[in-house]
């Protein structure tokens, strides 16, 4: 299993286990999961990601399906507890995640993850703090996001029966993410969206080729 293969398991496996509004979110807007993006070729030589990295990334994604396995069999009074479970594992592997990155490389993924999430970033609550955002503009980031996930729950469930493939989910959620970055831009003021862009750091260059490298 390559480092890309064992990232997706990662979070992938964290995502289908809680199936949360936040899940859904993660799923569809980078800036939600920048861990994430270590999948990217571009993304790790941007960071540039040493070798050692990578094998503690490769030991730690080893270690995801056991952890998620064990909750999954334990015993839960509901499911909201079973659900707090996997979050909390979630969590715990991301604190796992930043320990193998320098403090200078999780600074630098968090500016290309707001890059790569658009104005969609701006749905995030610490974003929301940093661009100002007001009461009203948070009413209706809100209602856009509430409806973006609700598209894309309703994919995920079909997957879940098995009525659609993983795929078709990856394209529903660029869809609907595509739609709430142009919606949101239209509600962010001009000095708003120099302030998300300065966030951003400098310009990343994403590969011209989203397969490019194989382990994308």
């Amino acid at each position: 299993m390559n480092l890309k293969s064992v990232i997706i398991v990662l979070w992938i496996t964290a995502l289908a286990a809680t199936s949360t509004a936040q899940g859904m979110r993660m799923m569809g807007n980078p800036a939600a999961n920048p861990p994430m993006l270590l999948t990217r070729d571009d993304v790790r030589t941007d960071l540039q990601i040493t070798d050692d990295q990578k094998s503690k990334l490769y030991d730690l994604g080893q270690s995801v399906m056991s952890r998620f396995t064990e909750a999954g069999r334990a015993r839960y009074d509901d499911a909201s507890a079973r659900t707090k479970a996997f979050e909390n594992i979630g969590k715990k592997i991301t604190e796992e995640v930043n320990a193998i990155l320098t403090p200078g490389q999780q600074t630098r993924l968090k500016e290309i993850a707001i890059q790569l999430g658009g104005f969609g970033a701006a749905s995030l609550p610490d974003i929301q703090k940093e661009l100002s955002i007001t009461p009203e503009q948070k009413t209706k980031i809100t209602d856009l996001t509430a409806r973006q996930q609700q598209a894309t729950a309703s994919a995920y469930e079909k997957l879940r029966n098995g009525e659609i493939q993983f795929a078709d989910v990856q394209e529903t959620t660029k869809k609907n993410q595509k739609i709430l970055n142009e919606e949101i831009g239209k509600i962010l003021t001009q000095p708003q969206k120099d302030k998300l862009k300065a966030l951003g750091g400098k310009t990343f260059v994403p590969a011209p080729d989203p397969s490019a490298g194989g382990t994308r």
